[in-house]
């Protein structure tokens, strides 16, 4: 069974960042958000000048993904995280 996190706040860019860097997230693991959040987060780059990011958009090396399932609450997040195979 997932897990959905709530970060604290509204889901933006730079809770997200703050997230990924106080919770030590790896370079390919993925935060999963609902669709809502999703174009709220790109509207949110759109409309501060930034580039759009190729979707799904990379945030310093951690993919955000939009929810395709429909099943993350909106304010939540889905952390999965990279599994790196056994050599």
């Amino acid at each position: 069974m997932s897990e959905y996190i709530s970060i604290g706040h509204r889901i933006t860019v730079p809770s997200l960042r703050d997230y990924i860097i106080t919770h030590q997230l790896n370079a390919g693991d993925s935060l999963v958000v609902s669709p809502q959040d999703f174009q709220e987060l790109v509207h949110e780059m759109k409309s501060s000048g930034e580039t759009i990011p190729d979707i799904p958009f990379n945030l310093l090396g951690v993919n955000i993904l939009n929810d395709s399932t429909d099943t993350v609450p909106i304010g939540k997040v889905q952390i999965v995280k990279n599994e790196k195979p056994y050599l």
